[in-house]
């Protein structure tokens, strides 16, 4: 159990941890929970591609030929409604690990497609004259950004989308915008190279995430099996305690009684749950507090020791009297359930010097 604990915390990665030398199974996972992140934003990246298709072509439509951008439209829209069927069939098909992975190569391809749709944008602005239209760098950098955002868990599907969107704009401008063409290529080709390294370093990110998520579910599920088996331990000790005449105390480390057996009450007239709290001072005789203590000391010095009291005089708590109990105490501080030192014993005979347990 603390081994399963000690190997969780261990494989919980740093904040520097590199994702080299991953298991197999940590590998999958990762292509897995990749995938499902991708299955949870299609549905904004299909969303933003069908809303800015219809705002272009609203802000063309005097502009550009409208068989070409009516043409256009259709096909952005078309293209998202495909996407939207596909994202609803693996929705109702399930999320396994398979089918997520299906979808993540489908999805791939489709933003490699839509991408190139929203690249002919350029040459289509450029033969009609708008190459300088502002709108047409702002939507393709708005389309390109809302890919990192909503594809962000694969730099490859990022870059599916980003390549065929902005190079043919970098064409464009090159050789169709004057003078200052080639300057506004180079930023559109500066821009296009930091979002490939932004959308690299978001799925670093992610991976770690999913790792760092991995490793602490395995934490968790080690505490929670001690846990339970702590939970166990505890309640096997109250059933054989409880089932016993003989008077079981345990003291905690600072002398307070944490637990008083049933048998208590027998023994020494007192129900248990008030003695709940008490100190060895309110319920050991004065003169048997330095040998009672004594022993106790001895028994903190290994865990499961076992020291012998012959004779030791307890009470309930106020002015009930005391009785004689022989036993013995034991260390169990570090045993799960119990947490202290325990103990259990009879009434002394004093005839008989000996102790007389309850089934005697």
């Amino acid at each position: 159990m603390i081994t399963e604990l000690q190997t969780a915390i261990s494989k919980v990665p740093s904040r520097k941890a590199r994702l080299k030398g991953l298991t197999r199974v940590e590998s999958v996972k990762l292509k897995v929970e990749r995938a499902a992140l991708l299955f949870r934003g299609a549905p904004v990246a299909i969303s933003i591609s069908a809303v800015n298709a219809c705002i272009t072509t609203a802000i063309a439509w005097s502009d550009v030929n409208l068989n070409i951008l009516l043409s256009w439209a259709i096909a952005v829209l078309g293209l998202s409604f495909i996407r939207a069927g596909i994202w609803l069939r693996f929705r109702f098909a399930g999320t396994s690990g398979r089918n997520m992975s299906r979808f993540a190569n489908l999805h791939l391809f489709f933003m490699a497609v839509n991408g190139a749709l929203w690249g002919a944008l350029a040459p289509i602005f450029a033969v009609h004259g708008l190459i300088g239209h502002a709108f047409l760098p702002f939507v393709i950098a708005g389309m390109t950004a809302a890919a990192i955002v909503s594809a962000g868990a694969s730099w490859r599907a990022v870059i599916a989308f980003n390549v065929p969107a902005l190079a043919p704009l970098a064409v464009v401008y090159a050789f169709a915008a004057g003078s200052d063409g080639v300057a506004i290529a180079g930023v559109v080709m500066l821009y296009g190279a930091a979002t490939v390294y932004l959308a690299m370093t978001m799925q670093r990110m992610v991976d770690r995430s999913i790792l760092l998520h991995t490793k602490n579910t395995a934490l968790f599920s080690a505490l929670q099996r001690q846990v339970d088996e702590a939970h166990e331990a505890e309640q096997r000790f109250r059933g054989l305690v409880e089932s016993s005449g003989d008077v079981t105390i345990i003291f905690s480390p600072e002398g307070k009684i944490t637990y008083a057996s049933p048998s208590v009450e027998k023994a020494l007239g007192a129900d248990p749950e008030d003695m709940i709290g008490l100190t060895t001072k309110d319920i050991v005789r004065e003169d048997d507090i330095p040998q009672f203590r004594a022993v106790g000391e001895k028994s903190l010095s290994k865990l499961g020791e076992v020291m012998t009291l012959d004779h030791v005089c307890m009470k309930g708590p106020g002015d009930r009297k005391y009785v004689a109990l022989s036993g013995r105490l034991t260390n169990l501080l570090y045993v799960p359930g119990v947490e202290g030192i325990v103990f259990n014993g009879g009434i002394f005979d004093e005839a008989a010097h000996g102790v007389v347990h309850a089934a005697e």
